[in-house]
């Protein structure tokens, strides 16, 4: 039998044969019927009907008779089921056959239910679509349907019932058919069989069932093309029919033993992508490419062993990959495979891979343009843009194609590659050659590969001749900064030339130019473009300020600062140098400009600046203005600074407010310990102020630590004199620097001021000497005012008062004071210092007082050393008291102690004197103060002894005293004492009185503005009487005194007989005129009354006494000079008839020619010079032993010339006490004793 090609050779659904037409077909079953009715059935005729397939209708009558006869012939039912189904009589068939389908026989049953199925078919297929009989029919169907697949077929009918299945959409039922079919053993069917049926199920639409088939007739393939073909054709059928997603799933299910094969993988690759799938594609590729490596590697295996040397042949070269390279194994190259897998690893975004395929395509095909297009397209994606890049470039040179170079624009920059990034520039500037960005990006990139002279070149070959601006503009930059500067300067030049000067371009050629060191020409440049430049044009003015400041222009540089400081962002250094510059112009404007930058900036700094220029300006009035605006914050801030408090200290001082220095002072030192100037601010101030407590206490919290610092010393050693401690300052400060200082003028002099003070007088003397004379050597020329400072005219007028006094000083104090001042402007505060120190020295303490009031009215800060002394000299105890009262321990030490004993203050003196004497043991004049006012308040007892050679007579005294202090201003003295006389001249006395016995109390009582004495006693000489003195010492103003004097029965001492038996009655007036700290004039009258002893009338006396004195030198040891006269006048004589001159006579010159007449005294004139040092001493006390003396050279009128002279000497022994011992000779100093000598001890104890 033929073996079919398709399973639809059989019968099919639709097959509905015609054999005639139907009215012959009436006519012929008529005959039929005839021929049957005349016949007899016989075998021959019933096996024709049961074979017939035309369906006719006699044949189908024939049948039906038949099977009515014989009902139970299975095959004449299924002939006539036949029959009826070639004549579309479906029901007529289906009913036909009913009996046989539950037949026990399978075959029959089988046969059976396929006819059946038949008949369901042909009444399907005789529906119209519309037809509302067609689901119900449908559905009986595809019962039907699974009752057939279940029943075991042959393989014609198996395949039959599968191509229904897959015709009435029962896939599943016809693919478990086929698929039964193909696994059935001994199956008939082969690959090609069902690959025609896949083509036939495909074409009718059903692509499912094709895909089936395909992959049933790949399962009966023997080769592996037919079984790839079968395969890919499955998954073609279904990608036909749009069913992406089965396709790729049945594609990876159904791979099997193709999984190895590379065209398989290939196509279904390819699939994938078509598929949308890049997953899928990106699996299968790689395994593709596995597996064409593995090929290729086994094909050059078996080429290298001589099977195949053919197969070396490649598309490509490997040689043009290095040597051992990653994926360089010299294997032929498959264009095709590596283009999909790229591709496929792209689709999937699998850049790692695609990227991997591109790069060792490149290796295999270095000159393949497309596979590097490929890879530096994925290297970028992929994140390696040196790759890209590389590739890029290699595209760019070989073809010039403008995405290449756009692309090495794009990845240069950022992988500094500027080798690459310069090439593509160069070719973009070639694009558009005019355009300015593109040529300096060419150049910048040239100068970052310090490629700058190829720059140059590429720069200059655009601008010759009429060359854009912007061209010779980037070609003088690059040359600038390419140290090309004469071709930078050239290039400016042609611009300035083309454009005219150009604020911007001055610049850049001034910048040139100073390189050059040209910088006159750099300012003529910027000077041509500043017509051009705008008022707010900063950088211009900047440049220009800085450059006039180089060339030395002020005024230029002054000029353009004043703008730049207006402008908003204005620096505090352009501030600082314009200040400096207008300082240097007007110092007045100074004080302004520093105040707008502190209100600009508000820094410290600043602020310090502004309170610098306006105390230098003198303009205290804006410092205090400045001060007082400062906010609370800022004034918090400014006094955390050393340096503002100790200028508000300065300004607070000038002012006269020392307390709020003082404390400025204090906290700056307290913020910065070695703030500089601060200490010796506030020390000179505490000096200048007399603050002696505050700095007693400075000194003793700070003096170990400044005296390490040397710049200190002049300072610490003011202080210590201002505390009248000199010998400290010159232990310390002086002695220990004098080698070094030894041309230091005013340095010098400061020595001698402290030696001075610590009673070193001569040597002091003899250094102030010595300087005076170095100091007038002639000039080289006249000095200028910084020379001629104020101190150093205060140490020149304190030598020329010292060594030059009278006129000379005076003249030279009106030459310095000329010198210190512009005309009509006021005297500054060192010549007013001068011009008291003038008056003082001069004694003229009125001239003091007035000076005061006329320079420092309108002021607190009148120096106080100078109302001290005023006061002093002028004995002021109200003055004294108030300034004790107001500065008390501030006061110099000596002042303090002399104030106090003004003001009748002893115990302030004396705790004043006890401290100075502690403090300066070696100190003369603190000894002398604390002895001064010991005596004035210490009780006392003193004992004298004398020996007196008086011509006549030798005269003995001795004496004792005790001298209490009943009360601060109260003493009360008793004195007890005896004069033993001898006679010497027995022609004058015969005869003398006893020892002459005395007491005398005295009562001193001072006031505040004299002083009242009081004494009285009672002697026993010649005759006993009462001695009464009532002085007074009034003074009347602060140099002028008066005294007034009355005694009763005072002793008298005028010549020999007057000293033993007589007394006088005493009435005087005393006048003292003190014309200056050095000159006193002192006059006095006297009236006498003369009496003897026993009441002997002797007569009268007026006697006028003036003197001048001048002291030479007021300090220990003193040296005063003296003129003096006197005018003794007597009237009146002894009645010697006088019974009591009788007794004088008996009593004393019995023996001798002389009477009562001796009594009287003679009238005289004397006038004379003396000289003396130390005769103070003789009573006062001294602790330091001290030599005594006077010489006079005088003139009597009486005797003629005479002289006087003293020597002593004066000390002490405990401390406690007093010595004196003196030596004294006269000769015509009274005018009655031709020559005198006396002999004096002295002794007082204190306590």
């Amino acid at each position: 039998m033929r073996q079919r090609t398709s399973i639809f050779d059989a019968p099919g659904i639709n097959a509905r044969p015609r054999v005639i037409a139907p009215r012959s077909l009436a006519v012929f079953t008529v005959v039929v019927a005839a021929v049957f009715v005349l016949m007899v059935p016989n075998p021959t005729l019933e096996r024709r009907a049961i074979e017939s397939r035309r369906g006719d209708l006699l044949t189908v009558s024939y049948l039906a008779n038949l099977l009515r006869t014989d009902p139970d012939d299975p095959e004449l039912r299924f002939a006539l089921a036949r029959q009826q189904l070639a004549r579309n009589e479906t029901d007529a068939a289906r009913a036909t056959l009913r009996p046989l389908l539950d037949s026990t026989d399978p075959r029959l049953r089988a046969d059976s239910h396929w006819r059946d199925w038949l008949s369901y078919r042909e009444a399907w297929s005789r529906l119209s679509d519309r037809s509302p009989l067609r689901p119900a029919l449908h559905k009986a169907m595809i019962k039907r349907l699974h009752e057939l697949a279940a029943e075991p077929w042959p393989e014609e009918m198996t395949v039959r019932i599968a191509a229904d299945a897959f015709a009435l959409g029962e896939r599943q039922i016809g693919t478990g058919l086929i698929k039964a079919l193909a696994r059935r053993p001994g199956a008939s069917f082969d690959a090609g069989w069902y690959a025609e049926s896949a083509r036939t199920v495909l074409d009718a639409g059903d692509y499912r069932g094709a895909a089936a088939l395909y992959l049933v007739a790949r399962q009966r393939a023997t080769g592996l093309a037919a079984r790839r073909q079968h395969y890919l054709a499955a998954l073609h059928a279904l990608q036909a029919g749009n069913l992406l997603d089965e396709a790729i799933a049945t594609a990876e299910r159904e791979l099997g033993d193709l999984a190895d094969d590379t065209e398989t993988l290939y196509a279904v690759v390819v699939l994938a992508r078509a598929c949308n799938r890049p997953d899928v594609a990106d699996r299968l590729a790689r395994r593709m490419l596995r597996l064409s490596l593995l090929d290729q590697l086994r094909r050059r295996q078996l080429a290298e062993a001589g099977l195949d040397g053919g197969l070396l042949a490649t598309a490509g070269t490997a040689a043009a990959a290095p040597a051992g390279a990653p994926g360089t194994l010299g294997l032929p190259f498959d264009e095709r495979i590596y283009s999909l897998a790229y591709d496929a690893f792209l689709g999937n975004r699998n850049l790692a891979d695609a990227f991997r395929v591109a790069d060792s395509a490149v290796r295999q095909r270095p000159d393949d343009l497309a596979w590097r297009e490929r890879l530096a397209k994925v290297a970028e994606w992929h994140g390696q843009p040196r790759v890209a890049l590389d590739q890029w470039l290699l595209l760019a040179r070989r073809d010039g194609r403008r995405e290449a170079w756009e692309a090495v624009l794009r990845l240069a920059p950022g992988l500094t590659d500027d080798e690459a990034l310069v090439a593509a520039l160069e070719w973009d500037a070639r694009q558009r050659p005019l355009d300015l960005a593109r040529l300096s990006a060419v150049v910048d990139t040239y100068e970052r590969l310090g490629r700058t002279r190829d720059a140059l070149a590429f720069l200059q070959a655009r601008a010759g001749g009429q060359a854009p601006a912007a061209v010779l503009e980037a070609l003088e930059q690059l040359a600038e900064r390419a140290g090309e500067v004469e071709l930078a300067i050239a290039t400016l030049g042609r611009l300035e030339a083309r454009l005219g000067p150009d604020p911007r371009r001055a610049e850049r050629l001034v910048a040139l130019l100073m390189r050059e060191g040209r910088g006159r020409e750099a300012f003529a440049a910027l000077d041509r473009a500043r017509p051009r430049a705008a008022g707010d044009d900063k950088a211009f003015w900047r440049l220009h300020a800085e450059l006039a400041a180089f060339i030395e222009d002020n005024a230029a540089a002054r000029d353009s600062l004043r703008r730049v400081v207006d402008f908003d962002d204005a620096t505090e250094t352009e501030f600082t140098r314009y200040l400096d510059l207008v300082r240097a112009a007007d110092p007045a404007a100074a004080g302004p400009v520093a105040e707008r930058a502190w209100r600009r900036f508000g820094r410290i700094d600043q602020l310090k600046r502004v309170l610098d220029l306006y105390a230098e300006a003198g303009r205290e009035a804006d410092i205090a203005r400045v001060l007082g605006q400062l906010t609370p914050a800022q004034l918090r801030e400014a006094e955390q600074d050393a340096r503002f408090l100790a200028q508000r200290g300065r300004h607070h001082q000038l002012a006269g407010r020392r307390a709020a220095a003082a404390a400025d002072y204090q906290q700056a030192l307290a913020l910065q310990p070695e703030a500089e100037g601060v200490r010796e601010a506030l020390l000179w101030m505490l000096i200048d102020g007399n603050d002696a407590p505050t700095l007693r206490s400075l000194l003793a919290r700070h003096e170990d630590t400044w005296a390490a610092e040397e710049s200190l010393h002049d300072a610490l050693a003011a202080a210590w004199q201002a505390l009248s401690r000199p010998q400290r300052a010159l232990d310390r400060y002086y002695t220990p620097r004098l080698r070094q200082h030894r041309d230091d003028f005013l340095w010098m002099l400061a020595y001698a001021d402290a030696l001075e003070q610590n009673g070193d007088t001569d040597r002091a003397w003899r250094l102030r000497e010595a300087l005076l004379r170095q100091e007038r050597r002639p000039a080289q020329a006249e000095p200028t005012p910084e020379q001629l400072d104020q101190v150093r005219r205060l140490a020149r007028l304190r030598l020329a008062r010292s060594q030059n006094p009278g006129d000379p000083a005076h003249a030279l104090l009106r030459e310095l004071l000329r010198l210190d001042r512009a005309p009509d402007a006021p005297l500054s505060p060192a010549a007013r210092e001068l011009v008291l120190a003038w008056f003082i020295d001069q004694g003229q303490i009125e001239g003091v007082r007035g000076f005061l009031w006329h320079q420092y009215g309108k002021s607190l800060a009148r120096p106080l050393w100078a109302e001290t002394t005023a006061a002093l000299g002028n004995a002021d105890p109200r003055e004294a008291a108030r300034l004790l009262e107001q500065w008390d321990e501030r006061l110099p030490r000596y002042d303090r102690v002399n104030l106090a004993r003004l003001a009748g203050t002893p115990a302030i003196a004396a705790t004043a004197a006890f401290e100075a004497m502690d403090l300066q043991r070696d100190d003369e004049t603190s000894h002398l103060q604390l002895t001064e006012v010991m005596l004035d308040q210490a009780d006392r007892a003193d004992l004298d002894l004398a020996q007196r050679q008086l011509g006549s007579i030798d005269e003995t005294f001795a004496g004792a005293r005790l001298d209490l202090a009943l009360a601060p201003r109260l003493r009360l003295a008793v004195e007890l004492g005896r004069v033993s006389r001898q006679i010497i001249d027995r022609n004058y006395f015969s005869a003398l009185p006893g020892l002459e016995a005395l007491a005398i109390a005295r009562l001193d009582w001072q006031h505040d503005d004299g002083t009242t004495r009081l004494a009285i006693g009672r002697r026993d000489s010649y005759a006993s009487y009462t001695p009464v003195l009532v002085e007074r010492e009034q003074r009347i103003n602060r140099q002028l005194s008066l005294t007034a004097t009355v005694g009763r029965d005072q002793p008298a001492t005028e010549n020999a007989a007057l000293r033993v038996a007589g007394l006088r009655q005493q009435a005087g007036l005393g006048l003292t005129l003190r014309l200056s700290g050095r000159d006193q004039l002192n006059l006095r009258f006297d009236d006498y009354r003369y009496s003897a002893q026993n009441g002997l009338p002797i007569g009268r006396a007026r006697q006028t006494q003036l003197e001048y004195a001048h002291a030479f030198r007021t300090e220990l040891s003193d040296l005063v000079g003296s003129a003096f006269a006197s005018s003794y006048d007597f009237e009146g004589g002894v009645d010697t008839t006088d019974a009591r001159a009788i007794e004088i006579k008996q009593r004393l010159f019995a023996t001798t020619p002389v009477d009562a007449a001796a009594l009287a005294p003679s009238s005289f004139n004397l006038y004379g010079l003396r000289l003396s040092t130390n005769t103070r001493h003789i009573t006062d006390y001294t602790r330091a032993l001290r030599p005594i003396g006077s010489v006079g050279l005088l003139h009597n009128s009486v005797v003629g010339a005479g002289y006087d002279y003293s020597l002593g000497l004066a000390g002490s022994v405990l401390g406690n006490d007093h010595f004196s011992a003196l030596l004294r000779e006269d000769k015509g100093g009274t005018g009655t004793y031709a020559k005198t000598r006396q002999f004096a001890l002295h002794y007082r104890y204190l306590f």
